[in-house]
């Protein structure tokens, strides 16, 4: 009853007391307190049933004349009018949960398009959130909505929200390829040279550390969870992928596909990740931290008295890491990165004052050929202006002898003037081209100490290499 005389969806907040009584009267007990005193129960519930239909937390007491309705709210440090905005964004995703039919391209893939995604990420921008606080209280809200359990992954790449379903792996007739669920690897190879003639790396390496910050955040990840997430996480990704290039009619392969490109990029997916996660334990961040101690040459005996080999981190040249060797290094290749960091930096300058003073010299160089011009006409003019006067002195006309010659003065006065300019200029040009010259060498030695710093880089940068190579064998190691 209450849901028919209420709206579709409403903010608890809006909640009336005129909205009050109109239920009461509907129920024929707005004045009647014995009638009202039976049913008090039900109406409480039925309020409490309807505002938590929209995910909406409420406490509510209840009077035939009033109530007193305490709205819980999403984040109780927050202010109503953020908690209104959660609300709204709610009702878009339960919007959207239910024509879910709609964003199927897949029995297990939902794709909300970027018109909602913008919708929702916009809201947040307007009170100023981060893109990293959207997204988690959006995934909240799209866990409560959609239903999701812990096998189910939601992901936010290229402007859309995925949600995948977990499914279990497809059964195969006996005898058949298990690795891409069934489809022939002739066949793959097909699809991928067709969709990724180039190569996929690129794809995957645009979205892979969005990824990795959503869903295997070493900050917070722990190594069972990791171990339990990595792979269904990487081929989720790739999957969504391959959605955005695949035709239709096609997509009954994914499954095999994804495997077939997860397996031909696992490497460097599985290298990408180790690096990400040196990164934060270069960073100090203990979680991280705790997370690569975990590898490691130690024997450990569990509850049975069972012996366990844990897994240790060896480089290509067999030499087994412990967190605190890891840890030097770390430290002495952060210290040579910020070093050959600032270099560059000096380069680029050294190099914009360079590309400065060529400019410059250019600019110098036209206006020379420019003032050379000017004292060419000047020159012309004089030799006119002598040919005049010599036919005027054939007509002993006074005047115009005096007039010519008053020109050819004023003409040689300008000549000079403009010479003297040009003597500036070519004096310009000289200390221009000294200076060009010493940026050059400026530029040269800067390089040189830049070419240095790397040369000096490279063992600690090898030793780097071997670590995270090391590293990504174990991750994978359950």
């Amino acid at each position: 009853m209450i849901t028919k005389i209420l709206p579709a969806n409403m903010y608890a907040g809006d909640f009336t007391k005129e909205m009050y009584q109109s239920i009461l009267k509907k129920l024929s007990i707005s004045d009647k307190e014995e009638f009202f005193d039976d049913k008090k129960g039900a109406i409480t519930k039925a309020l409490i049933e309807y505002f938590g239909q929209t995910y909406q937390n409420i406490e509510l007491e209840i009077t035939i004349k009033d109530f007193i309705l305490n709205k819980h709210l999403f984040d109780p440090t927050r202010s109503a009018s953020f908690d209104r905005m959660i609300y709204k964004n709610m009702i878009i995703l339960t919007d959207t949960q239910k024509r879910k039919d709609e964003f199927l391209v897949l029995p297990f893939l939902i794709s909300i398009p970027e018109s909602i995604y913008q919708e929702i990420m916009q809201s947040f921008s307007k009170f100023g959130e981060s893109s990293d606080t959207a997204r988690f209280i959006t995934r909240q809200q799209v866990n409560a909505v959609f239903e999701l359990d812990e096998r189910d992954i939601v992901f936010f790449i290229r402007k859309k929200i995925t949600i995948r379903h977990f499914v279990p792996p497809k059964k195969v007739l006996s005898g058949v390829d298990k690795r891409y669920a069934g489809e022939s690897l002739e066949e793959l190879d097909a699809l991928y040279n067709h969709y990724f003639p180039n190569g996929m790396w690129e794809d995957i390496k645009s979205v892979l550390k969005e990824v990795l910050k959503e869903k295997l955040d070493f900050t917070t990840i722990d190594n069972i969870t990791f171990s339990k997430t990595f792979i269904p996480v990487f081929r989720g990704m790739i999957e969504i992928l391959l959605i955005d290039v695949m035709r239709p009619e096609e997509r009954d392969k994914i499954e095999g596909f994804s495997g077939y490109v997860l397996r031909k990029y696992f490497d460097r997916i599985l290298l990408f990740t180790a690096k990400n996660l040196l990164y934060f334990v270069e960073e100090r961040d203990r979680n991280a931290e705790i997370f690569i101690k975990t590898f490691s040459d130690d024997v450990l005996i569990d509850a049975n008295g069972n012996k366990i080999q844990k897994y240790a981190i060896v480089d290509k040249k067999q030499q087994k890491w412990k967190y605190i060797s890891i840890l030097s290094i770390l430290m002495q290749y952060k210290q040579a990165k910020l070093r050959l960091i600032a270099q560059k930096e000096v380069v680029a300058a050294a190099r914009e004052q360079v590309s400065q003073s060529d400019e410059d010299l250019k600019s110098e160089k036209n206006s020379k050929n420019v003032q050379e011009n000017k004292i060419e006409d000047i020159t012309n003019m004089l030799a006119n202006n002598d040919m005049i006067a010599f036919k005027n002195r054939q007509t002993n006309d006074p005047a115009l002898i005096s007039s010519h010659s008053k020109q050819h003065e004023d003409l040689l006065t300008q000549k000079k003037i403009e010479s003297n300019v040009l003597d500036v200029i070519n004096n310009r040009i000289a200390n221009k081209v000294i200076e060009l010259t010493r940026r050059r060498k400026k530029l040269a030695y800067e390089v040189k100490i830049e070419e240095t710093l790397i040369e000096q880089m490279a063992p600690i940068k090898e030793t780097y290499e071997g670590i995270a190579h090391g590293l990504a064998v174990v991750l994978t190691k359950r």
